[in-house]
C-alpha cells in the first residue's frame, strides 16, 4: 500500500540561498522527503542539519551551467520513477519536468511552487541570448524552442500552482495564462533576532551578476570610513571577480560560513543590510534582515516592493543601482537612523512569519 507522504523535488542544492532555505522549511513543515539533482558541499549539508527524512539524489554534481541544465532535465524526466510511491509531489523549478513520470496518475496530487517561469525562455530571453557565442546561437534557439514547449506542457499537468509573490503571479498569468496562489516565503522569527549594533553593513546575497554585489563593493571602496561585510558561498559564480575588486581595501571583508554557522548572528549584529538584485522575484534576504530589526538598502524593483517599506524598514534607491546611489543611501542609513527603524522592521517581518506560512502551506498541500 502506498504510504501517505509528500515528496519535494528541487533542482539542486548548489548554494546556501533563500530558495534552498525555503525548501528545507517546507520539508520540515510537511514531513516530506526531498529529492534533488545533487547536494553540493557549497550548500546546506542536510546530513549535518536538522533534516532527518529521506534524501534522494536524482543526478550527480556538475557545475558547468549549460551542461548542468541539460543533464538535470534528462535525469528528472527519466530517473524519477520513485515519485509513484507518494501521494503528493511538490515540484520546484526545472524539476517540474519530472511530472511526466506521473502525469496520468490521478491518485497523485501535483503541486508546483513556481519561483518564476524560466527567465531564459520568457522575459529575459534576449539578455541570455546576448551571452551565447554567435556561432552556437542557432543551437540555443532550437533548444529554447523545445524547452519552452516542454515547460508549457509540463505545467499544464499540475493540479495547483503556488508562487512566491504577486510579481511572479503576474508573470505566470502573462506568459502562461494560468492562475496561481501566492504563498510568500517565510522567515523564522525565533531564528532571526536583533542582537546588537556593531560597526558594519552586511551583504549576504549570492556573488553573481544579477545580485550586483560588485556595485556594493565599488561603493564601499569610496567610503573608507564605513565597513562592509560580505557573506558568500563557495560556489558563487562571480566570487573571484568581486574578490579582485576589493583587493587592498581594509574596510571590505569576505567570509564564508560552513554549514551556515553564525549566519543569524552576523545579521543580528549589523547596522543594516544591502540587497540590490536585478528584477528580484521575491527576495527572502530582506525579510530575514527585518526580522532581526535591521533595515534594508534596497532597489526599486518588483518583488521587493511587496516586503520593504521605504523610509520605515529601509531606504530605496533607483532601479539602475548606480554606485553613487548606493553611497548616498549608506550615508543616509546612519547607525542612529537604523536603530530608529528597528521596531518597524520587526513589525513588518511578522507578516511573513513561519507560523502563518505553515498554516497556509498545510491548508494548500493536503
Amino acid at each position: 500500500m502506498k504510504k501517505n507522504k509528500v515528496i519535494i523535488l528541487h533542482d539542486t542544492f548548489l548554494y546556501k540561498g533563500g530558495w534552498e532555505r525555503l525548501i528545507l522549511m517546507m520539508g520540515k513543515i510537511l514531513g516530506a522527503d526531498i529529492a534533488t539533482g545533487f547536494f553540493s558541499k557549497g550548500s546546506f549539508d542536510l546530513r549535518k542539519e536538522w533534516f532527518t527524512w529521506k534524501m534522494i539524489e536524482v543526478s550527480s554534481e556538475i557545475f558547468k551551467k549549460g551542461f548542468r541544465h541539460l543533464k538535470l532535465k534528462k535525469d528528472f524526466m527519466f530517473g524519477t520513477k520513485f515519485l509513484k510511491e507518494y501521494n503528493s509531489v511538490l515540484f520546484s523549478w526545472d524539476s517540474i519536468s519530472a511530472v511526466r513520470q506521473i502525469k496520468n496518475n490521478k491518485d497523485i496530487k501535483k503541486y508546483y511552487y513556481c519561483h518564476t517561469p524560466p527567465r531564459y525562455l520568457y522575459d529575459l530571453r534576449p539578455l541570455y541570448l546576448q551571452k551565447v557565442p554567435f556561432v552556437i546561437r542557432p543551437i540555443f534557439n532550437i533548444l529554447s524552442f523545445f524547452f519552452k514547449k516542454m515547460y508549457e506542457y509540463d505545467i499544464s499537468k499540475i493540479d495547483i500552482i503556488l508562487t512566491n509573490s504577486i510579481n511572479t503571479q503576474k508573470r505566470i498569468k502573462n506568459f502562461l495564462w494560468l492562475d496561481s496562489k501566492v504563498l510568500y516565503p517565510p522567515v523564522n522569527l525565533k531564528e532571526f533576532q536583533y542582537i546588537a549594533q556593531e560597526d558594519y553593513y552586511l551583504s549576504f546575497a549570492r556573488l553573481s551578476d544579477a545580485k550586483r554585489v560588485d556595485n556594493i563593493v565599488k561603493a564601499f571602496k569610496q567610503l573608507p570610513d564605513k565597513k562592509l561585510l560580505v557573506i558568500y558561498g563557495e560556489n558563487d559564480p562571480a566570487k573571484e571577480y568581486i574578490f579582485t575588486l576589493a583587493r587592498w581595501y581594509k574596510n571590505i571583508t569576505f567570509i564564508t560560513l560552513p554549514w551556515n554557522i553564525w549566519f543569524t548572528d552576523y545579521v543580528g549584529k549589523c547596522i543594516a543590510t544591502i540587497y540590490i538584485p536585478v528584477d528580484e522575484d521575491f527576495g527572502m534576504s530582506p525579510v530575514e534582515s527585518m526580522a532581526a530589526g535591521k533595515p534594508v538598502l534596497w532597489v526599486n524593483e518588483w518583488g521587493l516592493k511587496e516586503t520593504i517599506i521605504d523610509k520605515k524598514t529601509g531606504v530605496l534607491i533607483p532601479a539602475w543601482a548606480e554606485v553613487s546611489d548606493i553611497m548616498d543611501a549608506v550615508n543616509y542609513l546612519t547607525p542612529k537612523k537604523c536603530l530608529d527603524m528597528k521596531w518597524e522592521c520587526e513589525k513588518r517581518a511578522e507578516d511573513f512569519s513561519l507560523d502563518k506560512f505553515e498554516k497556509k502551506l498545510k491548508d494548500l498541500v493536503q
